[in-house]
């Protein structure tokens, strides 16, 4: 790898803002594929630990244990070579310096910016009272929701009912959770709930069609889910949510109800001085470059906070874990081959590979008790084999960020 000649005088060869799932992968990735001489790398988040997302709502109920379904992010980066994690929240970056600012007036710069921050959980500003939601991605809401778990279900309520709003996949997840505690032998308190989903749509994962929203109704219809599609909620207060369907409006009388209606920007991205889709998203190039053409190559962006944008419009990106981890591995394999070459590029910026959107890929949903694995058309319920393989996926990532964690 070639010196940059303004390296030196810099903090690093690579920042990356955000150490979640895309940009843990980006460090992985950065070391896999340059062991011999691996660029410096400083990590921001204002995390040190992270959950495992996919089967977040398991770790909420005590499927599986919340703290040893996390990856220990700061550790595993500080055992890097020559890398560097810093706790803190990002507020500012500028592109032409590649200078990123953070809340405590601390200021970092690279050749590389690769920017991971995601997005956040949260409804849209039209539902009125939309602040008494409960979410359950970041640490913060997955600790307040948990608490409020404890509180609702602790007995004191007979059979409390809990809203679920979102007829995504997260949201059947949850509500397919919430289900099972009815039943549990080891279940964390004393009191299951019923459940009501709530889904704008006609149907549950619209994403895999109609024959597996129907399936999936059915199953957690079964469960004794009530689901009601088709249905807005307009407004939240204590204790009740306001929805609207065919037939008008109607409240539902709750004890809790959580947000899984789907993702927005992290809010830090509007501050960024990054391209950006109409809705709010960083726009980027199929190289994931935020700049693609211009003399500003070595910025990038990876992770479900990413649009990609050229030839025929916005790419469909799936918004899954997974594609976070091909996306990362992309972004460092473009970062190492800039990084290869001196900084002002006197034969020209090299080509870069361009990201792949991959069209077939087989989808598990967790409905409590019951599951659908669905690849293309293909749609089956295998309860065992689903829980079993998706427990070693999150067994195997666990192990893929713990390798040169240091001793504790």
């Amino acid at each position: 790898m070639s010196s940059a000649p303004e390296t030196p005088a810099r903090h690093a060869d690579v920042i990356i803002l955000g150490a979640s799932y895309a940009g843990v992968e980006v460090a992985y990735q950065l070391h896999r594929q340059a062991p011999a001489n691996p660029p410096r790398i400083v990590v921001v988040d204002r995390d040190r630990e992270h959950g495992y997302l996919p089967l977040v709502q398991e770790r909420l109920l005590g499927v599986i244990s919340a703290q040893t379904s996390k990856v220990q992010t700061a550790a595993y980066i500080e055992g890097l070579p020559g890398a560097r994690y810093v706790q803190g929240e990002v507020v500012g970056f500028d592109p032409e310096s590649r200078g990123v600012e953070l809340a405590d007036g601390t200021r970092l710069t690279a050749r590389v910016i690769i920017v991971a921050l995601g997005s956040v959980l949260e409804p849209p500003a039209s539902v009125a009272g939309g602040e008494l939601l409960m979410a359950h991605k970041s640490p913060e809401q997955f600790d307040a929701l948990h608490s409020a778990l404890g509180r609702v279900l602790d007995g004191s309520i007979a059979t409390p009912r809990i809203v679920v709003i979102g007829g995504g996949i997260s949201g059947v997840e949850l509500a397919g959770e919430l289900a099972a505690l009815d039943g549990r032998s080891d279940r964390p308190w004393p009191t299951s709930p019923r459940v009501t989903l709530v889904g704008s749509q006609p149907l549950l994962v619209p994403l895999l069609g109609a024959a597996v929203g129907a399936r999936a109704r059915r199953l957690l219809s079964m469960q004794g889910v009530e689901v009601r599609t088709s249905s807005r909620v307009l407004a939240v207060g204590d204790g009740w949510v306001e929805v609207a369907d065919d037939t008008g409006t109607s409240r539902i009388e709750c004890a809790l109800a959580v947000w899984a209606g789907g993702i927005a920007p992290a809010p830090i991205l509007g501050r960024l001085a990054l391209p950006r889709t109409e809705h709010g998203w960083l726009a980027v190039g199929p190289t994931l470059q935020c700049f693609p053409g211009t003399a500003q190559p070595e910025i990038f962006a990876c992770g479900d906070a990413v649009r990609v944008v050229g030839g025929e419009g916005i790419w469909p990106t799936m918004q899954r874990a997974i594609e976070c981890l091909w996306q990362a591995k992309l972004v460092a394999s473009n970062a190492l081959t800039l990084l290869g070459v001196p900084a002002d590029y006197p034969e020209g910026i090299p080509p870069l590979r361009p990201h792949s959107l991959r069209k077939r890929f087989a989808y598990g949903v967790s409905l409590g008790r019951q599951s659908l694995v669905v690849w293309g058309p293909l749609c089956v319920s295998l309860p065992g084999i689903n829980r079993w393989f998706r427990r070693w996926l999150m067994r195997q990532y666990l192990r893929r960020y713990a390798a040169l964690s240091p001793p504790a």
